[in-house]
């Protein structure tokens, strides 16, 4: 009787050892899941312990990680550096900081962190806190302007 308690124990640690190894590693995993702190890659990371365990595929993970960090706006005027699916043709924003460049060429500063450059002569009245768009033009080039005026000015991204 005390052979087959001790064997039946010693059975149960075998069988429940891999079991503790898997949980402690699945438990280390969540715990790197729940330190991200950007909180599209911590979703990811979820999706994937949840396909690594439940054996079923997430739906392109990876790809919707991709298409959610990188909205069409934040490459606005970065088109000619990369390709992209879906264009903006116009963009609007409101000036955060003005500066001048040493030849005296506009330096506007957007609140969504946005940095454009006059290319070329011309003025055109501008002050903080003023809304203005950014369309496109012809052949890759920039116009920004504001609403209830005809004046444009040629604009290039800076950063």
């Amino acid at each position: 009787m005390k052979i087959l308690l001790s064997a039946s124990t010693l059975l149960i640690l075998l069988c429940s050892s891999p079991l503790l190894h898997a949980q402690s590693t699945l438990a280390s995993q969540l715990e790197q899941c729940r330190t991200e702190q950007n909180a599209l890659k911590r979703l990811v990371c979820y999706d994937e312990i949840n396909t690594r365990t439940a054996g079923s595929p997430a739906p392109q993970a990876a790809e919707r990680a991709r298409a959610v960090t990188n909205p069409p706006e934040d490459n606005f005027g970065k088109e000619h550096r990369q390709v992209a699916a879906d264009p903006v043709d116009q963009l609007y924003a409101t000036v955060s900081d003005i500066s001048f460049s040493p030849r005296k060429e506009l330096i506007i500063t957007l609140d969504n962190g946005q940095i454009w450059r006059q290319n070329g002569s011309g003025q055109f009245p501008l002050q903080t806190g003023e809304r203005i768009y950014i369309k496109r033009g012809l052949l890759g080039a920039f116009y920004l302007g504001k609403d209830g005026s005809n004046r444009t000015l040629k604009v290039v991204r800076s950063n």
